[in-house]
Formats: C-alpha cells, sequence, structure tokens
C-alpha cells in the first residue's frame, strides 16, 4: 500500500477550498451545470469530499477521499505552517482531484462515454443515501436499469 506521505502532491500548500473553486471553475469550462460541492465524514471516521454536476440533462458525480496516512497525527511543516499529516492529505487530495476531473472531462470532450462511471442512476442509492452511480454497481444492477434491452446473439 502507499500512503498519502509517499505519493504526488504530498507538499502541497494549496487550501482544499481553492481546489474545489478551481474544479467547479473547470467543470463550468466545460460546459457543466447545477455544480455542487458537499464534504462529510464517514461513519469509520473517513473524509469524503464529493462533486455533483449536470451536463446534457444528466447528472454525475465524482467522489475523493484522502489516501491513507503512514502516522496520520504526525506533524509537518508546509511552508511554515504546521498541519497533521491527516490534514495535509485533504490538501492532497484536492490538487488530485484536480488533475483527475480535468483528465476525465478532457476524455469526455473526446469521448463522451469516459464518463459513463460517474453517471448517477435514477432511484438507486448506496447505502449512505448518496446517489448511486453506474461505477457502484455490477453488470446486474445495470441490466436491471435497462427496461427492455435485449441481448442479441452473435451474427444477428
Amino acid at each position: 500500500m502507499r500512503y498519502a506521505e509517499d505519493t504526488n502532491y504530498w507538499s502541497t500548500t494549496v487550501h482544499p477550498a481553492t481546489s474545489e473553486g478551481e474544479i467547479s471553475a473547470l467543470l463550468e469550462g466545460f460546459g457543466a451545470s447545477a455544480i455542487m460541492k458537499m464534504s462529510a465524514v464517514t461513519p469509520d471516521g473517513r473524509y469524503l469530499w464529493m462533486i455533483r454536476f449536470q451536463i446534457d440533462g444528466r447528472s454525475y458525480q465524482f467522489r475523493f477521499t484522502p489516501l491513507a496516512c503512514r502516522q496520520p497525527e504526525k506533524s509537518y511543516s508546509f511552508s511554515g505552517k504546521r498541519r497533521m499529516a491527516s490534514e495535509q492529505a485533504r490538501y492532497q487530495m484536492g490538487r488530485i482531484a484536480l488533475g483527475m476531473v480535468k483528465a476525465v472531462m478532457t476524455a469526455a470532450e473526446a469521448d463522451p462515454a469516459a464518463l459513463f462511471g460517474f453517471l448517477e442512476l435514477p432511484g438507486k442509492t448506496n447505502s449512505g443515501g448518496i446517489p448511486a452511480t453506474a461505477a457502484d454497481l455490477d453488470v446486474s444492477g445495470l441490466m436491471e436499469l435497462v427496461p427492455g434491452f435485449l441481448l442479441l446473439k452473435e451474427g444477428e
């Protein structure tokens, strides 16, 4: 397992709120609307950050959690400011999120199917009540959502 301390953007000084703003602006630039940002702490104590948006009448979401830290309570200095590793992992998550959103949205311009895994499924939620995405379901779960879907035999 790679820990947050060993991965890209560990030493960033960019506050997570700045990354959120940059992501919102990026999504707007790609034609997204109804952009919403939410954060929460899961029952097991993990931080969750979710960005929901719409493109062409369809709802999508990106979810992020900080990478696990080797020593979450250890204090580090970043440009003269002290932060615990667990807090720094949130800073890092913001930069990772920005890079991922930019890559996915750039790919979606060339092939809209790049967004499929992030598509919110109508009427489906996960155990926390968050709208489920295509990536959350297995194939049988996806098949339930396609009424009248016909499987064609090879050669038909």
